[in-house]
């Protein structure tokens, strides 16, 4: 049996409708979160091809080493949240 699968979009709307009184906010946030994650979703499908596995030479807060495709993940929410209307601070 095929399970039916919704967007994020989809579903953002279909919840969206519950609550005419909303102002869209939050969807717009949701819709932001998506995009970043299908542009880290597309780089790390390509990920071999692009020479960005491995560590950065970094080292996190907790003491981890940062890789490449964590940096290019924050670089991108950063960038969308950024460029969004919807995310107060980054």
């Amino acid at each position: 049996m095929l399970k039916s699968c919704m967007t994020l979009d989809e579903f953002t709307i279909q919840q969206l409708r519950l609550f005419p009184g909303g102002t869209g906010e939050l969807s717009r946030l949701l819709r932001d979160l998506g995009l970043a994650a299908k542009r880290i979703n597309a780089e790390i499908n390509k990920a071999g091809l692009q020479n960005i596995l491995g560590t950065t030479g970094d080292v996190n807060i907790q003491g981890e080493e940062v890789k490449q495709l964590d940096r290019f993940a924050n670089d991108q929410m950063i960038a969308v949240f950024r460029s969004g209307m919807s995310c107060a601070g980054v």
